[in-house]
């Protein structure tokens, strides 16, 4: 009897072993929109510069709001922050619709030293994988009187990130 009791112990044991657990993908809240982006920059239809690199995150204050940060490094002062402009700003978004914008209100560029005004209107992703908003900025040559559209392809994606 010893020896069928060690036996079954013995499957069992082994069965036990042999099971891989199974885990479920979950996603960050801020995907589709989150990731890395490669965009161009147009100005009245003509394509004035890219591609650049900008990311879109999420932010740490809720489910309300993203990230869009330009993302430069190793500048010798906040002015030459970006890849296409010196801008990281936070911007309300709509998960639902996959858009995000500020509408008429300027928010402040959160880059230290470099408080200047932005506007973001028209900001969607289109598909999962391309984006497209317009931006106007206090520091152009007009302020706020060039509205720049920024057009591109996702590069990577967050939706492996879990929340």
């Amino acid at each position: 009897m010893k020896k069928i009791n060690y036996l079954i112990l013995l499957v069992v044991v082994f069965v036990g072993m042999s099971c891989e657990p199974t885990y479920k993908k979950t996603y960050s809240w801020a995907y589709p929109v989150a990731g890395d982006w490669k965009v161009k920059s147009y100005t009245d239809g003509v394509e004035d510069g890219g591609p650049y690199e900008i990311k879109a995150y999420n932010s740490a204050f809720g489910k309300d709001s993203i990230w869009i940060d330009d993302y430069g490094l190793g500048v010798d002062k906040p002015a030459n922050y970006g890849n296409y402009w010196t801008m990281k700003f936070k911007v309300a978004v709509n998960m639902a619709t996959k858009t995000f914008t500020n509408g008429t209100s300027t928010v402040i560029n959160a880059i230290p030293d470099y408080g200047i005004g932005i506007k973001v209107m028209n900001g969607k992703i289109i598909g999962n994988d391309s984006i497209y908003f317009e931006v106007q900025f206090e520091d152009d040559s007009s302020p706020f009187g060039t509205t720049h559209q920024i057009a591109g392809h996702r590069e990577v994606s967050y939706e492996d990130y879990i929340n």
